[in-house]
């Protein structure tokens, strides 16, 4: 039990070095960018992304993000640290329900270590400023609290699942409510009892959940509007007839691939208990399998799997483990597992000690570019931000110059542009995409304008 604590802790703590220093990677800068238009606005209800609304999430993420500003200031740590607290809360989650069905703290430890080291969580979305860790919390906790309903049947747990839906929904859209409705149809299915879905109590939770997107979406610019693009956004993902055996052997092994080390020793234990006759398959795995494969099931249609699966890990956590600490009996399995664990450990840890100053420093990063720019520009003067898929570069110069950019702006005097077409003075070029240059252009005053167009005419 000492070296699962050891590990567990260890784990969490591989993913704090040079974490502050790490360039915004992904959508990062984004749910940075809308969170500190918020924040210099005052606008909490309608997100904004350089200075035109923003439809494509809910804001909730993005009033974390500001909180935690409160404390740390605006910099690429401000948003990580949201989802590290998260998945601390996950961890303990995950720790306190697998107690709960087994009654084994070694086991419930075990469960937590598992979902940490699972490659996705570990390398990529267990600390970078994304949506994804913070929803994986609102979603396994709705999931828990279904549970409990189902099983206690008291009203608290139903007031619960609704609310937490509610959370979810403000955190990511729509799939909020996919999860939702395919716990309780898995839970509904597995007690053979359709109350979690029709009863009075039912639709109390169904009326709950949607009440808090309710209260925030009718007070947007456009309400519909809003709503028809986050339904789009979910929508996207699935692809229309396309539903082979090929997609869901492609679907499978690219879970199996972000789940590593883990999904591994999950095979090999399975493989180890089989040949032992020593496979089980207790009530508490069953219904966790049958919440796990019913909510599984709309990425057999997915363009992606992923981090969009990430909710299910804790679920995957659980199983996992208790086939994994079966098989932790055998001498030789135990030491494979605690080798592949550890090695994870220390290779994330050697990933923020090494990579992250390197990817920091290099020519092509975001963050280079943008100090080039900074110390380039008068930051008194006027800039706007023409490039939005280079969101990280105007974030940078945004908070070095205390306000958002905005993407029009008629009195620039700087523009931050990817177009071979631009209408002023290029002070700087960076060739970092095929497709076009990051630049820093210098834009003509009015009245030089006029005199240039004067001498034109002339």
């Amino acid at each position: 039990m000492r070296l699962l604590i050891l590990l567990l802790v260890g784990a969490f703590l591989s993913l704090l070095p040079n974490l502050s220093i790490y360039p915004f990677r992904g959508e990062e800068s984004l749910r940075t960018t809308v969170a500190y238009e918020m924040f210099k606005s005052s606008n909490y209800v309608q997100p904004y992304f350089l200075g035109e609304p923003y439809y494509n999430k809910p804001p909730l993420f993005n009033w974390l993000i500001v909180l935690y500003s409160h404390f740390l200031g605006w910099s690429e740590l401000t948003g990580r640290a949201v989802s590290l607290t998260f998945l601390m809360l996950s961890l303990l989650l995950v720790l306190a329900f697998t107690q709960y069905l087994f009654r084994n703290l070694e086991l419930s430890l075990l469960s937590a270590l598992v979902f940490l080291t699972f490659g996705n969580v570990l390398f990529f979305y267990g600390y970078l400023a994304e949506i994804d860790i913070t929803f994986t919390f609102f979603v396994f906790s709705l999931m828990v609290c279904a549970y409990m309903w189902s099983q206690k049947g008291n009203v608290f747990w139903t007031l619960a699942t609704g609310f937490l839906t509610g959370l979810s929904f403000l955190t990511k859209g729509f799939p909020a409510y996919a999860f939702y409705g395919l716990t309780l149809l898995a839970l509904s299915a597995y007690k053979r009892d359709l109350s979690l879905l029709f009863s009075r109590r039912a639709f109390l939770a169904h009326a709950i959940s949607l009440l808090l997107p309710a209260l925030w979406i009718v007070n947007t610019h456009d309400p519909l509007l809003y709503l028809k693009t986050l339904l789009y956004e979910s929508l996207s993902r699935l692809k229309e007839g396309d539903f082979s055996r090929l997609r869901h052997l492609i679907t499978f092994i690219l879970t199996l691939k972000d789940t590593l080390p883990n999904s591994l020793l999950f095979l090999i234990a399975i493989y180890l208990l089989l040949r032992q006759k020593e496979l089980k398959f207790p009530p508490q795995i069953r219904v966790m399998f049958i919440m796990f494969f019913v909510n599984y099931l709309p990425y057999f249609f997915s363009d992606s799997v992923g981090r969009y699966v990430l909710p299910l890990y804790p679920l995957l956590a659980i199983m996992f483990s208790y086939y994994i600490s079966g098989a932790l009996e055998n001498t030789n399995y135990k030491k494979i597992f605690y080798t592949a664990v550890g090695l994870a450990i220390i290779f994330r840890a050697l990933y923020g000690f090494f990579f992250f100053p390197y990817y920091s420093e290099r020519e092509s990063s975001r963050k280079v570019i943008a100090m080039k720019m900074i110390k380039a520009m008068d930051l008194k003067k006027p800039v706007r931000c023409e490039c939005p898929q280079e969101k990280s570069v105007c974030l940078y110069v945004s908070f070095a110059k205390k306000e958002p950019l905005k993407k029009t702006l008629p009195d620039a005097v700087y523009s931050i542009s990817c177009s071979n077409e631009g209408n002023g003075k290029t002070l700087l070029s960076f060739n970092v995409n095929r497709s076009y240059q990051i630049k820093l252009l210098y834009l003509k005053s009015l009245p030089l304008l006029l005199l240039s167009t004067l001498g034109t005419l002339l």
